[in-house]
């Protein structure tokens, strides 16, 4: 049965590339393994632990490259690139950069002072109107809403201790 890529008279050819990006996938997914392993764990916990996420990271991206491993390994690479979609003519637009990069900032320095969940939901809504978000109580809104069950997972269900700031005291009474 003939590859949908090629063309008439085209042989089929293993990817050098492809199976080069197989292989630091692969690499990837045993290095995430393998370092997950080396996670304490308190010798009381009962419910998922600090390992669980790693090694189902891990996993997916061992799995994701043996696959990919086997669709070059019969032939089935992707078509060569005919080029980007992007706008050559146009310049960085350095002001989103210096917001995003200025959201990020304040976001570290904020997280002690303010809470995770505040700060993080900050951090949203600055990325989102830098990159053009034209409803900013929506996008106020959105952004409190993410971070707080961001926040409410990570500490509830994962036992992450991640500060709530005033939001600690609004949900546990201190």
């Amino acid at each position: 049965m003939a590859d949908p890529h090629d063309g008439p008279g085209e042989e089929r050819r293993i990817a050098v590339g492809e199976l080069l990006l197989v292989a630091a996938l692969g690499a990837l997914g045993v290095f995430v393994l393998v370092g997950a392993g080396s996670i304490r764990v308190p010798g009381s916990t009962n419910t998922v632990g600090p390992r669980f996420f790693p090694y189902l990271v891990g996993a997916l991206v061992v799995t994701v490259a043996l696959a990919l491993a086997v669709q070059v390994l019969r032939g089935r690479s992707a078509p060569p690139e005919q080029g980007e979609d992007v706008a050559t003519g146009t310049s960085t637009d350095w002001r989103t950069v210096a917001l995003v990069i200025a959201g990020f900032a304040a976001h570290a320095l904020l997280i002690d002072v303010i809470g995770w969940p505040l700060a993080a939901a900050a951090l949203f809504v600055v990325v989102a109107l830098a990159l053009g978000a034209r409803r900013p109580v929506r996008t106020v809104a959105s952004g409190l809403v993410l971070a707080v069950v961001v926040w409410l997972v990570f500490v509830l269900a994962l036992r992450v201790a991640l500060p709530g700031g005033p939001l600690d005291w609004v949900v546990f009474g201190g």
